[in-house]
């Protein structure tokens, strides 16, 4: 190795070059010419499907990932009659006895002691000559670069927040038993989904540490693990401690609310020394309704000095604190079926969990919540507007209400749907309300449950008894009047009477293949689109299945749009 600043030969293990005096930050170039393999010149084996491996305990079924060190399979565990995950290491490293050695003992330690609800278990290890590797718990969902690529342009900051939680707990518990994990990054983390949640697993445990001080890395590898790499690890790896996992975790973090991490590029060295040299760029710079606390929190992760970064478990109060409702694990407590809230309203329990949704039936998941079993009424907004004297100020203003007469609703009209009120004066209520505005995956759950039915209640074509649509009334009717209409989890007018405002913007393709758990498109912007559901008393049945969709200008004020109010289970 060389020192960057004047490239003397430097000792391995000084903290500072013997010529210059300034701190080891070393030249990979040369180490990196010298460690590289390339991919194709190494023999990723497959084990066929019905290989039972040595011990007669685990039969292959099929490959799940394969990746620079191995590969990972779905198993039996014919002993016990679960599912399990087996990562094996490439035919290539068998032969290496330090790598086994470390392999067996970092597998050892992580099963004799401890468990966590964050982190993948595991169970056993196979060791034989022909085969090395490590039993765990099969998680099935996706990895956390599989959620950050589907969200495009950074994910919605709740879901950063419950992600980040869970994992921190890990690296807390990890951290207090003297375990570094060493490779923090999206890759290793996987989304399960426990009693309609979404909680994250950490893998890999100890895999660096395997393969430190062997010759053995693949370029790809290398790559992905460099975007997330410490400061200390490229100039002083003895220097690698807790601290680093928070710098992994800060890079990781960055990449979820961003979209992008904040260092990237495809040479090795210049990567590396990025960590090293160059301050990440201000989140909001690259998002710009990033809190001043959390993009202090992100930056604080990525401080160059070890020292100046904070503990896992001083992170989680900050995020608990900025984000009380996200949850690292999921609630032992059974939900009530139905809530009252304090302006009059009844919200009825949508578990959380999958269902098929969009024409295309693609699965999603939803985390559990509530939605009100009916649009919010005149009588209902009329109280809202006489408690906070709400009066809108946008270009659409003249059309605010303007079916009212006196500030009143219409004699005899408020138990009908309130019409003539833009996306931001239904996000105005929802807010005093102490609500939200459902997101449209959760609109859609909500009105056609897990069953993949066309219309709330079922197959059938619509009827008057039904729903109000194809103009049969001339206008709006009460909300209560179509109980045949019921969805599935008994919310009324879900098909017809008014068009309901969704929390979600208007993307494209979001809806068709955007996440697959808990997928939202915020923030709605003026100028854009905010989306619609559920069709109104003036269109036809094709408007009003459960997988119909429109959206319109969120400032629009509109004699078929209305709205009902949501919340998340745990609040």
């Amino acid at each position: 190795m060389k020192c960057i600043r004047c490239q003397t030969p430097l000792p391995v293990g000084v903290s500072q070059c013997p010529n210059c005096g300034s701190a080891a930050t070393f030249d990979l170039t040369d180490a990196f010419s010298a460690l590289e393999v390339d991919p194709g010149s190494v023999p990723a084996r497959l084990l066929p499907t019905g290989t039972l491996l040595p011990g007669g305990t685990y039969q292959i079924e099929t490959v799940i990932a394969e990746g620079g060190m191995g590969v990972v399979y779905r198993a039996q565990d014919r002993a016990l009659g679960r599912k399990v995950a087996v990562k094996a290491i490439h035919g290539n490293l068998l032969g290496n006895d330090d790598i086994r050695k470390r392999f067996l003992r970092e597998a050892a330690v992580l099963m004799q002691t401890w468990a966590h609800p964050n982190v993948a278990t595991i169970y056993d290890t196979v060791n034989s000559a022909d085969v090395l590797a490590i039993v765990m718990e099969l998680v099935e969902g996706p990895t956390l670069r599989d959620e950050i690529e589907s969200w495009g342009d950074g994910m919605p900051l709740d879901q950063v927040a419950a992600i980040a939680i869970g994992v921190l707990d890990a690296l807390e518990a990890a951290h207090e038993r003297g375990i570094i994990h060493r490779d923090i990054k999206p890759g290793n983390v996987l989304l399960a989904r426990e009693q309609g949640q979404t909680v994250p697993k950490l893998i890999d445990f100890g895999i660096a540490k395997i393969l430190d001080g062997t010759t053995y890395t693949v370029t790809g590898a290398l790559l992905g693990t460099c975007r997330y790499m410490s400061p200390e690890q490229v100039s002083n790896p003895t220097l690698v401690g807790a601290h680093s996992d928070v710098y992994s975790l800060g890079v990781t973090l960055y990449e979820m609310v961003t979209g992008r991490p904040p260092f990237d590029d495809p040479a090795h060295f210049n990567l590396m020394m990025a960590h090293v040299t160059q301050p990440p760029e201000a989140p909001s710079a690259r998002r710009a309704d990033v809190p001043a606390e959390l993009e202090q929190i992100l930056l604080s992760c990525l401080a160059k000095e070890p020292s100046e970064r904070p503990t896992c478990a001083h992170l989680g109060e900050r995020l608990r604190a900025m984000f009380p409702d996200a949850t690292a694990t999921p609630s032992q407590a059974a939900a009530a079926p139905t809530l009252e809230h304090s302006k009059g309203g009844l919200l009825l329990l949508v578990p959380g969990g999958p269902f098929s949704m969009g024409s295309s039936r693609r699965e999603v998941q939803v985390d559990g919540f509530y939605i009100d079993r009916i649009p919010i009424t005149n009588r209902q907004f009329h109280a809202f507007v006489v408690a906070t004297h709400y009066a809108p100020v946008d270009g659409w203003a003249h059309r605010f209400l303007s079916h009212w007469r006196g500030n009143r609703p219409p004699p005899n009209r408020g138990d009908h749907p309130v019409v003539y009120v833009s996306w931001f004066d239904a996000m105005a209520y929802a807010n005093w309300a102490g609500l939200r505005l459902p997101t449209e995956a959760e609109w859609e759950k909500a009105s056609r449950g897990t069953d993949g039915r066309r219309y709330p209640w079922g197959r059938s074509q619509p009827a008057a008894s039904h729903a109000n649509f194809g103009n049969l009334n001339g206008g709006t009717s009460p909300v209560e009047a179509h109980p045949q209409g019921a969805s599935p989890y008994g919310a009324l007018d879900m098909a017809g009477n008014v068009w309901e405002w969704c929390l979600d913007a208007d993307r494209p393709n979001f809806y068709e293949s955007g996440p697959a758990n808990n997928p939202r498109a915020v923030p709605v912007e003026r100028g854009g689109r905010a989306v619609v559901r559920g069709g109104a008393w003036m269109f036809d049945a094709s408007a009003i299945r459960t997988s119909s969709r429109s959206s319109f200008d969120p400032v629009s004020r509109m004699e078929s749009v209305g709205f009902r109010c949501a919340r998340g289970q745990s609040g």
